[in-house]
């Protein structure tokens, strides 16, 4: 059997997949070590009985709709490559837009200190990191596995300035004041058939759900953070399509100032800041 055939194979067990060709194309080319243009370019590679069974067994995996990010135990963000596992949230393309939004606010240069709760894989501090050199990049997250993977992914893009700390939300920060907090914490609604009948079921449920409307943890940051922020210090959190006006509340209620919200590419509201400011 030859890698093109193989990947024929995939999209026929991949067949109720909305991706069945790429997500085949992506498995053949991991099993293989050889990247999917490759597999056009040299169609009559072989595939050894190795790669197959190990192709089958992804396949079937992915047909029980297991990630395939999961199954290649990587994926990409903000352009970057990071390592990912079931102890993590696989990054999102829509959380990009909280990365393009914390740019924004931080200036380029001078030494601030900013804070990623929720860290998870380590994606959101890792690419703010490598895009503020001078800036000192604290992440947290309550999952000795989560900050394993993230670790990996720090050491990986020699991201010095990065720092990892075990502890829920903003406990592990001490008394330290910050110039920026972000985080994607949980905002998915307990009750959620999502949790049960998609994708994500694969991906830890605590970096998923956060109570009966989805605002449990985003109603925990938004309390926390004026204490742990400097004057004119802003948080920006990621939140669902549907919670902006609430959250945009939550900042009113605690003191916020210049509370805005941004949208993703898919016009949906994704990103809310605001920032501290001290009469």
């Amino acid at each position: 059997m030859t890698v093109l055939d193989l990947v024929k194979v995939g999209k026929n067990l991949l067949r109720r997949s909305t991706n069945s060709w790429l997500d085949s194309e992506l498995l053949v080319s991991h099993v293989c070590d050889c990247d999917r243009v490759a597999i056009y370019r040299d169609p009559d590679t072989l595939v050894t009985p190795r790669q197959y069974r190990h192709f089958i067994e992804l396949a079937n995996a992915r047909a029980r709709g297991q990630p395939v990010a999961q199954l290649l135990g990587l994926t990409y963000f903000w352009s970057l490559s990071f390592v990912v596992d079931a102890n993590v949230l696989i990054p999102r393309p829509e959380t990009e837009t909280l990365i393009e939004t914390a740019l924004e606010l931080i200036p380029s240069t001078g030494h601030y200190a900013i804070a990623d709760l929720g860290t998870g894989s380590g994606a959101i501090a890792v690419a703010l990191a490598l895009e503020r050199a001078q800036a000192m990049v604290i992440a947290t997250d309550v999952s000795s596995l989560a900050l394993d993977v993230a670790e990996r992914n720090r050491c990986f893009h020699k991201a010095s300035q990065l720092f990892l700390l075990r502890g829920d939300w903003m406990a592990a920060l001490g008394t330290k004041k910050l110039d920026f907090i972000v985080s994607n914490p949980p905002y998915v609604e307990s009750n959620d058939s999502l949790l049960q009948d998609s994708d994500i079921r694969f991906e830890p449920r605590q970096a998923l759900a956060s109570g009966k409307d989805g605002l449990d943890d985003l109603r925990a940051i938004i309390k926390q953070a004026p204490e742990r922020l400097k004057p004119d210090g802003f948080l920006l959190v990621e939140h669902g399509y549907n919670q902006g006006l609430r959250v945009r509340q939550l900042f009113a209620e605690r003191g916020f100032q210049k509370i805005t919200t941004r949208r993703d590419l898919g016009k949906l509201e994704r990103v809310t800041f605001g920032q501290r400011v001290c009469q």
